[in-house]
């Protein structure tokens, strides 16, 4: 499939047809996708000579790709060369290099990245906070999670579902079941539910007290009528 539009759009060159800035990310992502980052790269570094500019979404998509491809180093180089020709990176492409950073092990890295959006006045969306504190969680910072995750409703910003299985799962690898259990009743009141992995550690660390797994229970059918209806 992928080999089929590479020839498509190579047939466009050839006749003299401008490939546009959207053909041009949609086959950089596609080639990510198909594990073929050096394609990538070579029509990114083509772009420009065939009269496209790369824009904000371009780039993501290539920081993205290398975050993917565990090339973090190159990430950054291409976020230097984003912001030199005149372009803000928005909260997509940064909640995409902290993820990168916490997935190559640079929490510090991601912090630092974190704290710098409020020094710049920017304020971190619910997939940045989701990504900071799963790879605080990650990394055993557990405090520090849930510091941040009791900040951002205080800075405007509700937690979502995914947020809450993501401090919950951190308690729980923790063996704090009390926290998480505070937490899971928490979360249930405010309609939210436990996905696959929080259920999965609750049942582990649970053992004989089988209070949580009701309320999980609950909440889970409470989920499927509302759907239903």
């Amino acid at each position: 499939m992928i080999d089929d539009a590479k020839e498509f759009f190579d047939e466009m060159s050839h006749k003299g047809l401008v490939p546009s800035g959207v053909t041009y990310s949609t086959l950089i992502k596609g080639m990510f996708q198909a594990e073929r980052p050096q394609t990538a790269l070579e029509l990114f570094k083509n772009m420009s000579s065939h009269g496209q500019q790369p824009d904000i979404v371009t780039f993501s998509i290539m920081i993205d790709g290398l975050c993917r491809q565990g090339n973090l180093d190159e990430a950054l180089t291409l976020l230097k060369e984003m912001e030199e020709s005149q372009l803000k990176p928005d909260l997509v492409t940064y909640c995409i290099l902290i993820n990168g950073m916490c997935k190559a092990g640079k929490i510090n890295d991601a912090k630092e990245l974190f704290s710098s959006l409020f020094e710049n006045g920017s304020q971190p969306n619910v997939h940045i906070y989701s990504a900071i504190m799963k790879g605080l969680c990650q990394k055993g910072l557990i405090d520090e999670a849930y510091k941040i995750f009791r900040d951002m409703e205080r800075g405007g910003c509700l937690p979502n579902n995914c947020c809450y299985n993501i401090i919950i799962q951190g308690f729980l690898r923790h063996e704090n079941l009390p926290k998480a259990s505070e937490l899971i009743n928490e979360m249930v009141d405010k309609g939210f539910s436990a996905d696959a992995t929080t259920t999965e550690l609750v049942v582990h660390l649970s053992r004989n007290d089988d209070l949580i797994l009701r309320k999980l229970r609950d909440s889970f059918e409470a989920t499927k009528c509302i759907n239903v209806k």
